[in-house]
This record gives C-alpha cells, structure tokens and sequence, in this order.
C-alpha cells in the first residue's frame, strides 16, 4: 500500500514538473513570436514609408521634368522668334543685292572710263598717278615731275564733272618745327592742299575735291630708316564716290 501511495505521488509531481517546463517554452516562444511581429511591424512601416517618399519624390520629379520641358519649349519659340526678326533686318533680297553691286560698279566705272588708274593697296582703292607724289622732309612743295603728273589728272577730272578724289597727305614720324605752332598733321594738310590747289588750277571743280591731313598716323614704310621716312612722306589719291545710292539701297529693309 505504500509503495502504491509513494509512485502514485511520484507520477503527481513529474506531471506537475513537465506541466511548469512546458508552459515556460510557450511564454518563452510566445514572447519571441511577439518581438517578431513587432519587428515586421516596424519593418512594414518604414518600408510603406519608404514608398510614400519615392512616391512623392517621383511625382515631384516628374512635375520638375514638366515645367522645365513647358520653360524649354518656350525659350525655343522666343529664340525662333529673335533670330527670324533679326534675319528679317538683315537679309537683302537678291534684287536689292544686285542693285548695290550694280551701284558701287558705276560709281567706280566713271574713274576706269577716264583713264584713270586704280590700284589696291592693304583693302583701300588709290588712283595712281604717273609720277608719285613724296616730298622732301618738312616740305610741301610740288617738283615738276609731280606737277605734270598731277596736271595729267586734272585733264581727265575736268573732262568728267561726276569723278570725285580724296586727297590724303601723310608724313614721317620726325617733328615738324619749321614754324611755331606747326606740326606733323598741319604738313600733312598742306601737303595734301597743294595737290588739291594743283587740281584746281588744272581745271578740276573744287566740289571734285575732298582733302584730308593724316599726320604720321599711316605709315607705310619704316620710320627707323631713311628709304622708308622718304615713303611716308607722301600724298595719294583715292576715289571719292557719293555713297548715298548705296547707303539707300543697303537701308531699303530698315
């Protein structure tokens, strides 16, 4: 009878011991689980988070990308605009084209038809004439090679009222001091009036003549040596047309 009491009393216990050591595994477990799901939880929530800002940056992307195209589109349209408003002030027909080049060739037909001899030089027209006309330092005086030569010119500008010359007078770039008061752009005037003074007493109209003093501004040979300060001081001629014609047909779109 004892030895019945004592197992049955051993049975009790081991069951009560197995019953504690479960229930501890399941709150041990259950309190895992819930660390778990409150884990996913968190994860769920930031990465719906995480969605909603993509969201929000693309929407915001997308409206960015949409004004920038509207701004672009409309810097094309003034561009377009600009550059067909510009295109239209300078743009010259092909008549009006024609028509300068018919006008500057007959403004300078007039100088070849009379004989006169045109020459460039560094992108400017000259008349040449037989002798060329340089001086001697601190002079303006004409020898008399020089003033047939001129005189030569004054027949064939009196003989066509419509030819109109500048006379250009340069110098050396040494100081001019033969009277007080004077220098290189008052010889340079001199020189070119006593060309121009030539002309007229050959005959030419004086509304034929323009004349003009450039000092020692235009150089065209080397001042350090005696062969080029004998080119510079010098007169030339160059042809004087009435560009109004030109400038009016030039002008025609404005």
């Amino acid at each position: 009878m004892r030895f019945i009491l004592t197992a049955l009393i051993f049975v009790m216990l081991a069951g009560s011991f197995q019953s504690c050591v479960s229930k501890k595994k399941f709150d041990e477990l259950q309190a895992a689980k819930d660390a778990t799901d409150q884990a996913l939880a968190e994860t769920q929530a930031q990465v719906k988070g995480l969605e909603d800002d993509n969201a929000a940056l693309a929407a915001e992307m997308a409206s960015e990308k949409e004004r920038l195209n509207g701004e672009l589109a409309d810097l094309r349209t003034d561009m377009n605009t600009q550059i067909g408003q510009l295109n239209e002030k300078l743009s010259m027909t092909e008549a009006e084209l024609k028509a300068v080049q018919d006008e500057i060739n007959g403004m300078f037909a007039g100088y070849s038809d009379a004989g006169l001899t045109m020459e460039e030089r560094e992108g400017r027209l000259y008349l040449v004439t037989e002798q060329p006309v340089n001086f001697r330092n601190s002079s303006s005086r004409l020898n008399k090679d020089q003033r047939d030569a001129i005189d030569a010119m004054a027949e064939k500008m009196k003989a066509n009222p419509a030819i109109k010359v500048l006379v250009e007078g340069h110098t050396d770039d040494r100081k001019f001091a033969a009277d007080a008061g004077t220098d290189n752009w008052d010889l340079s005037y001199a020189r070119a009036k006593a060309v121009a003074t030539r002309l007229i007493k050959g005959g030419v109209d004086p509304s034929q003549i323009t004349i003009a003093g450039h000092g020692d501004t235009m150089p065209t040979g080397d001042n350090e040596t005696t062969e080029g300060r004998s080119e510079n001081r010098r007169t030339v001629v160059a042809p004087n047309p009435d560009l109004g014609g030109v400038l009016k047909a030039a002008g025609g779109n404005n």
